[in-house]
């Protein structure tokens, strides 16, 4: 089968060793702002900003006790969470949160999909505020992302208390809404919880909860353990009870109106790939075997060929000749004729000698004079 020729990239992916190199960076300098701020002797914070009385009392224990364990360190860097609002602004303020401090790097995260835009737009500005803030280029680089959110929502929430009550002698089956818990209120949007004590286990299913948990000796960790498996059933009760189901090819729960996972998609849709590829292949092998075959002979060969297949491979085969000839400058016979096959569908002695000598000089005149207008001029 033929071997297609690939340009290396110049991009190389840092090792463990640079990352390491990284983070030592930037430990480095957060150490540089903090004793910059030490030499000032200036609170962390924009210039002029004062510390009341109240802050100035554990002055000496930040300089003298916990210098050691760098609470003051700390402390400096991560007063941008409680004043992340004052720094980028109420409204943008609201509708971001910050997810970690790492200098030279900061992760927010947006609650919408709007609101990723404009931070991605307003990066170099919110930089700009942040490092005012630390009153030094502390962050270079500002990591932007979604806010994850839980993907059980409510359609109808109820009251839990009206289910759970002395009174209630169980659910009536499909009633899916009384497995909606009170709705609590998580940064900037409602989110409804779910009630796991309205939703009920059989006792088969606790006895094999006790069974597995049963050979652990610590009392906390097996309590958990039990919590975890028995809020993992309910949940899963409350899932199918809203439409969910088991995906195809394994036991993960899928939404209504999917067959597989995300997972399981991504696998198949790699399978089909290379299985596609693998017919491609095929329909370039016998291209390399008769070059100037046509669409319809190359049915006789490969049934299930397709025009576009057959358009793709026979494109492929060209643009790897054409690489040998005309970049490559290569003077092999072999590598002429097979590129002069393909394009004109002509069998090797139905080229006359005169023609594939003009041919080649002709695209390589053109190749040269496309990469001549295209090179930069300089001044």
């Amino acid at each position: 089968m033929m071997s297609e020729t690939f340009e290396p990239k110049n991009g190389i992916q840092p090792g463990v060793s640079e990352a390491k190199t990284e983070a030592a960076a930037g430990d480095d300098a957060t150490v540089r702002y903090i004793e910059g701020l030490l030499a000032a002797k200036r609170p962390a914070g924009p210039i002029g900003y004062k510390p009341d009385a109240y802050v100035r009392q554990y002055d000496t224990h930040l300089n003298s006790k916990y210098k050691s364990f760098n609470v003051f360190k700390q402390f400096a860097v991560m007063r941008l969470y409680h004043h992340w609002p004052k720094v980028v602004g109420t409204v943008l303020g609201k509708q971001t949160k910050v997810l970690e401090i790492k200098p030279p790097i900061i992760k927010v995260a947006a609650m919408t999909s709007p609101c990723l835009q404009q931070l991605q737009m307003m990066k170099r500005q919110l930089l700009k505020k942040i490092n005012e803030f630390y009153g030094s280029e502390l962050i270079t680089d500002l990591e932007c992302t979604m806010y994850r959110q839980s993907y059980l929502k409510a359609i109808q929430p109820v009251d839990a208390v009206s289910v759970t009550s002395a009174n209630s002698k169980g659910l009536i089956k499909g009633d899916t809404s009384a497995y909606m818990g009170k709705a609590k209120r998580t940064d900037s949007y409602e989110r409804v919880l779910i009630n796991f004590k309205a939703i009920p286990i059989p006792a088969d299913v606790m006895a094999q909860i006790d069974a597995s948990v049963a050979n652990i000796k610590s009392e906390d960790l097996r309590r958990q353990l039990k919590d975890v498996q028995i809020k993992q059933y309910k949940k899963t009760v409350y899932l199918k009870d809203h439409g969910y189901h088991n995906c195809e090819c394994c036991e993960k729960l899928i939404g209504p109106g999917e067959t597989l996972c995300s997972s399981c998609t991504i696998k198949t849709q790699e399978h089909e790939a290379f299985l596609y590829r693998q017919h491609i292949n095929g329909i370039k092998d016998r291209l390399m075997q008769e070059p100037f075959a046509v669409y319809d002979e190359m049915r006789q060969h490969v049934p299930q060929c397709t025009m576009s297949d057959y358009q793709l491979a026979h494109r492929e085969c060209v643009y790897f000749f054409r690489n040998r000839v005309v970049k490559e400058e290569s003077n092999e016979n072999y590598d002429i004729y097979m590129l002069l096959m393909l394009i004109t569908h002509k069998k090797a002695e139905q080229l006359k000698p005169e023609f594939v000598r003009n041919s080649v000089l002709k695209m390589r005149a053109q190749y040269k004079e496309a990469v001549k207008s295209h090179k930069p001029q300089s001044n």
